[in-house]
């Protein structure tokens, strides 16, 4: 057994114990963290902080996108599918490896970071790290996929900073078009 089977077994073997709260925490985080994540941004937009919402939106959307090319040509069973753990909610068989899950935690995270909103770039890395670990903890995800996921939002942030005059001409772009849109009202 490997290291990431091991770690994996050590937090989803907790369930066992059946602590409630700890099970609901962790199946709620498990399954809504992104409607979570995605509340959390129009409230960041909608609160005169537009251009740092939008910075954590592209970063996400490039991890995201970065998830989905790694996928395209590298498969990684989840440990369901290797028959380890106790799967506590339903999931595809797809591949594990990263999580979208937690890329777009950290993504979020790395973005509102980028765009100087410490706080709330340190609550939402908080929070991804907890993401990843209720993925863990409900049989879904190995700890490997949620540290890939870390990294894939690194290059994802990396990415951004690159293009950044070109985001930055999208973000007054789409400001200016939600401005026109609801002055319309």
């Amino acid at each position: 057994m490997n290291l990431n089977d091991q770690i994996f077994l050590a937090i989803n073997n907790l369930s066992l114990l059946n602590i409630g709260i700890l099970n609901f925490f962790c199946i709620f985080v498990a399954l809504f963290s992104p409607y979570i994540y995605a509340l959390g941004l129009v409230i960041v937009y909608l609160s005169n902080r537009k251009k740092q919402a939008l910075c954590a939106f592209y970063v996400a959307l490039i991890g995201l996108s970065i998830n989905f090319l790694i996928g395209l040509f590298y498969y990684h069973p989840r440990p369901f599918v290797e028959g380890l753990g106790n799967l506590l909610i339903p999931h595809a068989k797809d591949s594990s490896f990263p999580s979208d899950h937690a890329t777009l935690a950290f993504a979020i995270s790395f973005g509102f970071w980028y765009a100087k909103e410490k706080t709330i770039s340190i609550i939402s890395f908080i929070f991804a790290i907890i993401t990843g670990y209720a993925r863990i903890f409900v049989g879904v995800h190995f700890p490997f996929d949620i540290v890939g996921s870390f990294f894939v939002a690194i290059v994802a942030l990396t990415l951004l900073n690159a293009f950044v005059a070109y985001f930055s001409k999208v973000s007054d772009f789409l400001i200016k078009l939600q401005i026109r849109i609801f002055n319309m009202f």
